[in-house]
């Protein structure tokens, strides 16, 4: 390799003012530097059930990994103006289970979607379903690439501490609302088995169809199992395997967490391994690729709209 050397003070100034004002704007902007090398998640072992609880004493042990993230900015709809600029990630296994608990700042608690002007907050973990060999495209896998993605939601957090009925829906939101008679509604008002029994005709195809979206009674908690094979290819699994628990604190993190501001604290788990060819499988003392993204409300961010990271290593024990 040949180095080129000058003495020219202008050239040498330039370079120098140049980083300076690429350094002064990453820094105003609050944007992460790229990771250059892979950094390592180690997961602590732990004995006894993974608790579902992120303010259990047993997390403040574990060591956490700050995971920068930045905007989705490589397909439609790009978003490069996240306001969730990092989240901070733990994770345990007792030899069973594995578990993550992630916390970021979030000046708000965004949990519906009723309103047209409304958007969840959400997380999500991807890894790759084969974990061999280099890791597939970061942003939902690719072609014969396919990714396993965990994504909590808020809203079916909400839904989980509803009532009987498991679902904020419409009048939930505006009690106000008004409708007409539907023919299968019963005289006296409509409770959640009513609603059920309406929805299964012309009045709710969502529900009717079978989407996980719209009906609560097909999920086994308030996080999502997925599959992805590149861009436009989310699809939900059939067989649901993960659970999940979201708090909101308006007035700070636990001991150990990432801030003292409002926050999200979650906390994530799944069986090492399943029966479920389109899960990930987790084996002792392996090397899993990981990544990680989150969507603010707030900031009108949805779908492709969100602040991602790159692939991390996730060390078993």
């Amino acid at each position: 390799m040949r180095v080129v050397q000058t003495r020219n003070k202008k050239v040498v100034f330039g370079i120098l003012l140049s980083a300076l004002i690429v350094g002064v704007m990453l820094t105003l902007g609050q944007v992460p530097l790229a990771v250059s090398q892979p950094v390592t998640i180690p997961v602590k072992a732990i004995k006894g059930p993974i608790p579902m609880d992120g303010a259990n004493p047993i997390w403040e042990g574990v060591p956490g990994v700050v995971i920068p993230l930045s905007g989705q900015t490589i397909t439609t709809p790009m978003h490069p103006n996240i306001s969730v600029k990092s989240v901070f990630v733990k994770a345990v296994s007792n030899g069973k289970e594995l578990g993550f608990r992630l916390d970021w700042a979030d000046q708000t608690m965004n949990n519906t979607t009723i309103g047209p002007q409304d958007f969840r907050d959400q997380a999500a973990i991807q890894f790759p379903v084969n974990t061999s060999g280099a890791p597939p495209f970061q942003c939902m896998g690719q072609s014969g690439g396919t990714v396993n993605i965990w994504r909590w939601n808020a809203e079916w957090q909400k839904d989980l501490g509803k009532d009987s009925a498991g679902l904020w829906d419409v009048d939930d939101q505006y009690p106000g609302i008004f409708w007409d008679y539907y023919f299968e509604e019963p005289a006296g008002g409509v409770t959640y088995p009513d609603r059920i029994g309406r929805s299964l005709g012309p009045f709710n195809t969502a529900m009717w169809s079978g989407n996980i979206m719209a009906d609560p009674t097909l999920r086994v908690s308030s996080v999502e199992d997925l599959n992805a094979n590149g861009f436009s290819t989310l699809t939900t699994q059939t067989h649901q395997d993960v659970f999940g628990n979201g708090v909101w604190e308006p007035a700070g993190s636990v001991k150990g967490g990432c801030c003292t501001g409002p926050t999200w604290r979650i906390v994530v788990k799944r069986a090492l391994t399943t029966s479920d060819p389109n899960d990930v499988q987790f084996k002792a003392g392996a090397s899993v690729p990981v990544a990680f993204a989150v969507w603010d409300g707030t900031n009108v961010e949805r779908n492709g709209m969100k602040g991602i990271s790159t692939w991390f290593t996730l060390k078993l024990p």
